[in-house]
């Protein structure tokens, strides 16, 4: 079932944070954060409907949406316990600077003590890490790659990990329609294609946004999203954009291997062939 305009925005914790915190513009013209002002505040506007206990962010880039959400948590008042990975260890639009480094200096200049507790695992894929990070997850910011097989292979590697009525965020739903990468479409498809209760805010009155349909939205977990996994899985005999390399499509096989039934990491492995075909062999043919 598809809810529109059921979250809440919150725009304060983005609006109290980032004047505290250096500018940054890329030589190509993008800003920390990425997302939109609207976007952060769906995205704060989660947090403070569903008030999560453990947060796992996948995708780090500079750190000034990990420094937003940690305002947003501190601005509840809670103890909480969050993790960002991102498998770039440097910031990927200026690799003079660690990812996450705007949530670094907040940590550092702005906050203080925290609430609660704050981890980045840079320079690992998630299957490396979310054993140690552990189960009971119950809020994900997943806000990777965009294009095929990117935030589908994370989505399925976390899926045994999170809490019943767990909240996943997808940032870049429509990057595909908005952006200039047409490709940039994997958070759609799983987004389609996840069993789940979704939410949708409308863009209304904003006179940057050619379209109401929004670039985020989420998903909760519910009784049914594992039963029909299958039918994640199954996107990824689409074409992909990108070919992983060697040594990552054998982490995530091997995580898949330990939570899901033979058929499901059958259909992975047909998909592994198929991309490789297509996008390496077959131009060589």
């Amino acid at each position: 079932m598809i809810r529109l305009n059921a979250m809440p925005l919150d725009f304060e914790p983005r609006r109290k944070i980032l004047p505290k915190l250096p500018s940054f513009v890329s030589k190509d013209g993008y800003r920390e954060p990425e997302m939109s002002e609207f976007e952060s505040a769906f995205l704060c506007g989660a947090i403070k409907q569903f008030r999560p206990k453990k947060i796992l962010e996948v995708g780090v880039a500079g750190g000034a949406t990990t420094a937003i959400i940690l305002q947003a948590l501190e601005d509840i008042g809670e103890p909480y316990e969050m993790h960002s990975v991102d498998v770039a260890e440097k910031f990927y639009r200026d690799k003079t600077k660690p990812s996450g480094f705007m949530a670094t200096l907040a940590k550092e200049k702005v906050f203080g003590n925290l609430r609660g507790t704050h981890e980045f695992h840079l320079g690992k894929y998630l299957p490396q890490v979310i054993d140690n990070i552990g189960g009971d997850i119950d809020f994900v910011i997943l806000d990777t790659v965009h294009s095929l097989p990117g935030e589908v292979l994370d989505f399925i590697a976390m899926l045994p990990y999170l809490k019943d009525g767990a909240i996943v965020v997808l940032h870049d739903v429509a990057l595909n329609q908005y952006g200039t990468n047409p490709n940039g479409n994997a958070t759609t498809v799983l987004f389609s294609a996840v069993t789940a209760n979704k939410f949708l805010n409308l863009v209304s009155g904003d006179v940057n946004s050619k379209f109401q349909y929004p670039n985020i939205a989420a998903f909760q977990i519910n009784e049914h999203t594992a039963q029909n996994i299958e039918n994640v899985f199954l996107t990824l005999i689409l074409r992909w954009s990108y070919l992983p390399s060697q040594g990552e499509m054998n982490l995530y096989f091997v995580h898949y291997r330990k939570h899901y039934p033979k058929e499901l990491c059958a259909i992975y492995a047909e998909a592994i062939k198929m991309n490789l075909y297509n996008l390496v062999i077959a131009s060589y043919v």
